[in-house]
């Protein structure tokens, strides 16, 4: 999540504290647009030289982190995970020592806020929910903080709206209940600030509004923001996933279609592949030619969820994947014979 780029700066500027971050700002900005195109390597070279550059400086190595851990997700692995917990423990660490000299800092509250926030996510994708939820209730500490101190400093929107809303959402069976009360409209329009007039959040808080309007079923919506962010960056990951969710579950097989087929050949085409993606996309693929009544293709593409043989560090999680593959292909045998 700590992607963007936007060109008015004025706004986050005049937020900061520190002169030395305000020239440095189009420097994180060019690296973040680098993990946006998912350019991962060109990324990871560009905020190491700002980490040598401003060594005392909690930002670099917190960009880094982002983009150690977006390249986690985007590949579905825990291949770097140690490298991810270093330049976020190393962010943790600086941040606090700066507060210890100047505790109001809302900058340096502002990335020990979302630190503890992407450290709490990857501990609780580890099902390590106890500690994750510990440290994403001191995040919001931080982030509120901010918000209180400054309520133009817009990138810190994004932190607390995605709080409020997937609490909200993971406890809405329960929202009669006072301390329970359904937040997601107003976790929802503070993402929307954050995509609307912040800086380093901007890319970020839009993707994640995409996958809250599939959640929402909301899936116009959820395309609009897909499309808007493709626009910008065309042919990446993040935004072509959401994108085709939302056709498929809108009912648009065929649009759904392309784009998932797009994302089988931009997973092909990288480097690493446990195939957790690749196995994941062609099921998309069968399903979407099922819908459509094109048996042969969907039985082609079930059959290749079959046929793939996963990493190891994925085998457990594809293996429901494989059994809805066995599934659609029991389905397709008999009108495929007619």
């Amino acid at each position: 999540m700590g992607h963007t780029l936007q060109k008015s700066l004025f706004i986050f500027l005049a937020s900061f504290t520190s002169l030395c971050f305000a020239r440095e700002l189009p420097e994180i900005l060019d690296g973040i647009e680098l993990g946006v195109r998912e350019q991962y390597e060109e990324a990871i070279d560009h905020f190491s030289s700002l980490q040598r550059k401003y060594p005392q400086d909690p930002a670099p190595p917190f960009f880094l982190a982002t983009i150690w851990q977006s390249r986690m997700m985007d590949f579905e692995t825990r291949k770097w995970r140690d490298r991810f917990m270093h330049e976020i423990d190393a962010t943790i660490e600086l941040c606090n020592r700066r507060l210890q000299e100047n505790p109001e800092s809302i900058r340096d509250r502002f990335y020990l806020g979302s630190a503890l926030s992407y450290k709490s996510f990857q501990i609780s994708r580890e099902k390590k929910y106890l500690n994750g939820i510990r440290l994403a209730i001191k995040g919001m500490k931080q982030i509120n903080y901010v918000i209180e101190r400054d309520s133009s400093f817009y990138d810190a929107y994004i932190g607390l709206g995605s709080y409020l809303y997937w609490r909200s959402y993971l406890t809405r069976n329960f929202s009669w209940l006072p301390f329970f009360a359904d937040q997601r409209p107003k976790g929802i329009s503070l993402i929307k600030k954050s995509f609307e007039k912040g800086v380093l959040s901007k890319w970020a808080a839009l993707s994640n509004l995409a996958w809250i309007y599939i959640q929402e079923k909301e899936y116009d919506q959820a395309i609009l923001c897909a499309e808007t962010g493709l626009a910008r960056f065309p042919g990446t990951r993040t935004f072509l996933w959401p994108l085709g969710d939302a056709q498929y579950q809108n009912g648009d097989f065929e649009n759904a279609l392309s784009t998932y087929t797009a994302l089988l050949n931009s997973v092909a085409s990288e480097s690493f592949n446990n195939h957790y993606n690749e196995i994941v996309l062609h099921l998309k693929i069968a399903n979407s030619y099922y819908n459509l009544g094109q048996w042969e293709k969907a039985l082609e593409h079930a059959q290749l969820v079959l046929d793939i043989e996963p990493g190891k560090e994925v085998k457990d999680r594809i293996k429901p994947k494989k059994k809805r593959a066995a599934k659609l292909i029991k389905e397709i045998h008999p009108r495929v014979l007619q």
